[in-house]
């Protein structure tokens, strides 16, 4: 965790994450099914079009008389990659 990139504004967060859960990498892999490194996933996932595969785990606390549902991510594979984003219509070419 302590190469993995991370905005300066959210390491003390991390850090604070380490001693009380169990931090993995994503699954998530590329369109020729690649892994995508942690470094890679603001460029490679933001705006893709992912499919999802994951598990929903439920336990029931009988003594307290709640319920406790997760999602559990199993895999993350890109469809179709980010759109190209446009340039914005107020930038004007000086002539």
């Amino acid at each position: 965790i302590s190469t993995w990139p991370v905005a300066d504004r959210c390491k003390g967060r991390l850090q604070g994450l380490v001693s009380t859960h169990i931090i993995c990498p994503l699954p998530a892999y590329d369109l020729d099914h690649k892994l995508i490194l942690p470094s890679e996933y603001e460029s490679k996932l933001k705006g893709a079009l992912v499919e999802v595969h994951m598990a929903f785990c439920h336990h029931r606390i009988k003594s307290a008389k709640r319920d406790i549902f997760t999602a559990i991510l199993r895999e993350l594979t890109i469809l179709s990659p980010p759109a190209a984003m446009p340039s914005s219509p107020f930038k004007r070419r000086r002539l």
